[in-house]
């Protein structure tokens, strides 16, 4: 897993790296590079600040520390009736959720159904991280096609990334709503869906989530992945989860990427 700028990110992989080897499209003995065409990104919380959504809690009286609790279980929901083989809606499963956690918060029943929409429709209204649009100026710049890819909507995912300035340099929105059977990441067929809209192979291809679950399924698809991990008090890049297939690469910020492409 590459970290620092000036690191090799495609060096010739040792015999028991056959994972790299298999999405290079090649014998892991001719370090043959691959052609990465696509950089798909993931958007809440990757690309938009999703610790803004707790003014939208603290707007409707609910202590905004909920809000990252509520944000993680719309994520676990949606994957869980992915699962089950009964995907819903990003909006569905997060209005859901936000009644659930409004209602435990003390509001009053006759506000819930206003409130959880507010906070739903604060998640469209999210800005961009500070590192996100220096980031993909420069993965433009290295000739990469950027195409985000969302559990939510994307004409939502459109507004947001125009309203944030990076409208000009992605590529229409993808949103698992509209891949075969809705399913959202980190369904394998998903991803493969994705890289079919997109025009090409799991090896021209890279992932970029804050998310190890994201990053996990993205390598299991075959995919080059990069795990955005920004510093937290410490100002260190913390540790993958062990229990998740490791990186490629780890970023403190999309704008670090690209040097690591070079």
């Amino acid at each position: 897993m590459s970290t620092v700028p000036g690191d090799d990110r495609f060096a010739t992989p040792t015999a028991d790296t056959s994972r790299d080897a298999a999405r290079e499209g090649g014998d892991a003995r001719d370090g043959a590079e691959p052609a990465l065409r696509v950089v798909l990104l993931d958007v809440n919380g990757t690309l938009t600040d999703t610790s803004q959504l707790a003014g939208a809690f603290e707007g409707v009286g609910a202590p905004g520390h909920l809000a990252q609790t509520w944000l993680t279980g719309v994520l676990r929901d949606g994957i869980a009736l992915t699962l089950h083989g009964d995907a819903q809606r990003f909006a569905d499963v997060a209005l859901a959720g936000a009644r659930s956690v409004l209602h435990h918060a003390g509001l009053p029943a006759e506000q819930l159904d206003e409130a959880a929409l507010a906070v739903v429709e604060a998640v469209g209204e999210l800005p961009l991280h500070p590192d996100v649009l220096p980031g993909l100026q420069a993965l433009r710049e290295l000739g990469l096609r950027l195409v985000p890819l969302s559990q939510g909507a994307a004409g939502t995912t459109d507004r947001l990334l125009a309203a944030g300035g990076a409208g000009d340099l992605v590529e229409g929105a993808l949103s698992v709503a509209d891949a075969p059977g809705g399913l959202w990441k980190p369904a394998p067929g998903t991803y493969a869906w994705a890289l079919d809209q997109a025009g090409v192979s799991p090896q021209e291809a890279l992932l970029v989530a804050v998310h190890p679950w994201d990053v996990d399924g993205a390598a299991r698809a075959g995919l080059t992945t990069a795990w955005v991990d920004r510093p937290g008090p410490t100002g260190a890049l913390g540790p993958h989860p062990g229990t998740m297939t490791e990186p490629d690469l780890a970023v403190p910020g999309v704008d670090a990427l690209a040097d690591l492409l070079r």
